[in-house]
């Protein structure tokens, strides 16, 4: 019967002592789930509440930040694309330098023709700095 069950489940005040429950919470949630898979509705059920006593549907919308990657993403997207486009000039820029410093544009051809490639480098190195 529910109502003897109700009194399992709840703990009593005995001589001004506490004691517990006769059924533990665990043997409650098993029952619990054998009466739901019967088809009847759980008698104990209380509306979950939070907040002080407010019902969880009743609680004011509130408005979820988000991750910081979701919200920028947009702009990312939108930087990524224009640094794309800039792309092709750039690496044209940077293998112009490069070949210039391979054929050693800024050196006279009297240093071409007479250092060895290592003693170039360190010129080329000490003309950049």
């Amino acid at each position: 019967s529910v109502e003897k069950l109700s009194e399992m489940m709840a703990p009593q005040k005995v001589d001004g002592k506490w004691r517990k429950p006769e059924v533990s919470r665990r043997l409650v949630a098993k029952v619990r789930k054998a009466w739901l898979l019967d088809g009847r509705a759980w008698p104990f059920e209380e509306e979950r509440t939070n907040y002080g006593g407010w019902a969880i549907a009743d609680l004011p919308p509130v408005k979820q930040k988000g991750k910081k990657v979701d919200r920028n993403k947009l702009e990312k997207q939108k930087h990524i694309e224009g640094r794309m486009k800039l792309m092709p000039k750039l690496i044209e820029e940077y293998r112009e330098k490069f070949r210039a410093w391979r054929r050693c544009d800024g050196l006279s051809p009297m240093d071409k023709t007479f250092m060895t490639p290592k003693q170039l480098r360190t010129k080329q190195k000490a003309q950049q700095s």
